[in-house]
């Protein structure tokens, strides 16, 4: 059996909050995600529950824009 760490159970929160309509408490837990995802690139780790850092990184970004929490690049600029 696949164990599962904190990144992931973090991730599933927030997804459960953003579902259950808690928006700040999601982006609570994403900004937990981030410090998880900080930290793990300091010490050069490549891969947590086995998705790569980067593919960690899009998924919490993505999430973020969705509850407005990080405003939308402007490329016109």
């Amino acid at each position: 059996m696949k164990k599962i760490g904190k990144i992931t159970n973090t991730w599933r929160r927030a997804l459960q909050q953003k579902h259950s309509n808690q928006f700040n408490e999601a982006i609570e837990s994403l900004d937990e995600c981030l410090l998880i995802l900080s930290l793990a690139t300091e010490g050069k780790v490549e891969e947590l529950d086995g998705i790569n850092i980067d593919l960690w990184k899009m998924r919490v970004w993505v999430k973020l824009e969705e509850l407005d929490a990080v405003p939308t690049l402007d490329t016109r600029v």
